[in-house]
């Protein structure tokens, strides 16, 4: 595929469509595939696409995996404006209310999967990418927008910037979304942008409330062995310093010795996201609930030593 794209390059042009981008993006996706094998992973991921775009959105102009999503669009022209946005907003509702149910009676797919998703939806002139009468790829704001958008839609739902105009929608459908003021990394910094969110489905995170460059990240670093954290297991509790503004956002990265063939390097070091903890406040504070014993198993299988440092980074918006 990858030497067709290179020969259509040759006669590629960029032209100016009006189209209205949706970004999904399925929720807990991260931590789904570090319990399941891969291949399950991508079973998981060829079906939901197919179903996306087979059930729900058979008539986009073009799409591309997002890795755990899709990108969609969906041109539109000044006359048939209300009836796509519409029909966009329909859609994607419908698949809010049937996504975790996606996948219910496949036989194969006989293992727990992630029942929610996100989406960012916005509208606006692009960039369309063509030769020879095929789409080779979407550019412009638009589509970073609702890339961002979807990013707001936690734990789910819908969000869509002002600028759609939710005075398209019907009133069934303006009855669903609540307004609020956001900013939003590379987009709208400093000053913020108006939007519109399911109301019932999504919480917009009070770190999205401050601009940008104000929100300050504090970072605690521990350090122990793998030996450590298995007499340690199979929970250990950090407490914080101060409760996190969004404690949805708390990440926390485990560094180890980079290997070769089995053998610790001298030279690098590996970083891996850690999905098995909890946040909570015992008696108001908080604390963190880091699974050791999952952690240890899966340091095991990577190849680390009992005796290799190991150091975890909590990083948290203060």
């Amino acid at each position: 595929m990858h030497r067709t794209i290179r020969k259509l390059l040759e006669d590629a042009v960029g032209i100016s469509e009006q189209i209205i981008a949706v970004n999904l993006d399925i929720r807990g996706f991260s931590n789904f595939s570090q319990q399941v094998e891969s291949p399950d992973v991508a079973m998981f991921v060829k079906r939901v696409y197919a179903r996306l775009l087979d059930k729900y959105f058979s008539r986009v102009s073009f799409f591309k995996p997002t890795g755990d999503g899709l990108l969609l669009t969906i041109p539109y022209t000044e006359r048939n404006l209300q009836e796509v946005a519409r029909e966009v907003i329909n859609t994607c509702l419908k698949v809010l209310k049937e996504f975790g149910a996606i996948c219910a009676n496949d036989p194969v797919i006989n293992f727990e999967v992630p029942k929610k998703i996100g989406i960012g939806i916005s509208r606006g002139t692009s960039c369309r990418l063509k030769s020879r009468n095929k789409t080779l790829d979407y550019s412009g704001r638009v589509l970073n927008l609702a890339s961002r958008l979807m990013d707001l839609a936690r734990p789910a739902g819908i969000v869509f910037d002002d600028s759609f105009v939710i005075s398209l929608l019907s009133d069934e459908q303006i009855k669903l979304f609540s307004k609020d003021s956001v900013f939003i990394k590379g987009i709208a910094d400093r000053d913020p942008v108006d939007i519109w969110y399911t109301k019932d489905l999504t919480t917009i995170s009070p770190l999205n409330k401050q601009p940008i460059d104000k929100v300050q990240w504090k970072t605690d670093n521990y350090k122990l062995t793998l030996r450590a954290i298995k007499k340690l297991g199979p929970i250990f509790i950090y407490s914080l310093e101060k409760e996190p503004v969004d404690h949805n956002q708390i990440k926390i990265n485990v560094t180890y010795p980079g290997i070769i063939k089995g053998r610790k390097q001298k030279d690098f070091v590996s970083v891996i996201p850690l999905q098995n903890f909890e946040y909570h406040l015992e008696a108001g504070e908080p604390e963190i609930k880091v699974r050791f014993d999952a952690l240890a198993k899966q340091l095991e299988a990577i190849g680390v030593k009992e005796g290799w440092s190991i150091k975890l980074a909590i990083i948290y918006p203060r």
